[in-house]
């Protein structure tokens, strides 16, 4: 009897018994949250709003051009501004990932690098940059008229061999910034003016005028 006591007083003392099920569930929810936690560690979200003030800049850079409808100037300035958010986290997460691979990040150099402690797997980076990438191809074929789409998709392409194979090449990578730069204020004035591609980019891009 005094046996029974203890044991039924120690498993009180223990509480529920937590399954195996439930325990995995809740480690792999912590998972989850930190990979996400890191993620937007990656993509450097501070810098989504100077993309968006660039695009913003260009159309008003373009406002003494014969302007478009009003509906469509605010529907090519979203997705001109969705289309660059896409861009700018993804060439992070680019960069990340290849600093990572190419062993420039390591314990030693950028220990905080979410790649490098384990936070994030490279698997999950990969996949949000598929789905990513997916999402503004999508985008891509709502945008017009053609010659803000070929901005957004140059933009892409220069985005993606900066970060993949030009960052390291000195002088290069300069140039290559300021195009990418001068391009989101080149797609923000093709979205608000009507015309051809190069009317409204004589507005911003001096050497067009």
């Amino acid at each position: 009897m005094a046996v029974t006591v203890t044991l039924a007083a120690t498993l009180s003392l223990l509480g529920p018994r937590v399954r195996p099920s439930r325990r995995r569930a809740a480690v792999a929810s912590s998972s989850a949250t930190g990979e996400l936690r890191g993620l937007l560690q990656m993509a450097r979200l501070k810098n989504v709003p100077m993309g968006a003030a660039l695009v913003a800049f260009g159309a008003y850079g373009a406002r003494h051009a014969p302007p478009r409808p009003p509906t469509m100037v605010a529907s090519q300035l979203v997705l001109g501004v969705a289309t660059t958010t896409i861009v700018t986290t993804g060439s992070m997460l680019i960069n990340d990932y290849h600093d990572w691979r190419g062993g420039v990040d390591t314990a030693e150099t950028k220990p905080g690098r979410p790649l490098v402690t384990g936070e994030v797997r490279p698997e999950t980076v990969k996949l949000v940059l598929k789905w990513g990438y997916a999402l503004h191809l999508t985008l891509l074929c709502l945008v017009e008229p053609a010659a803000l789409r070929l901005l957004v998709l140059a933009n892409t392409l220069l985005t993606y061999l900066y970060s993949v194979h030009l960052k390291p090449v000195t002088g290069v990578k300069n140039a290559v910034c300021a195009g990418i730069i001068s391009m989101a204020l080149g797609l923000g004035a093709v979205a608000r003016a009507a015309g051809d591609g190069l009317h409204p980019l004589r507005a911003v891009w001096r050497p067009l005028a």
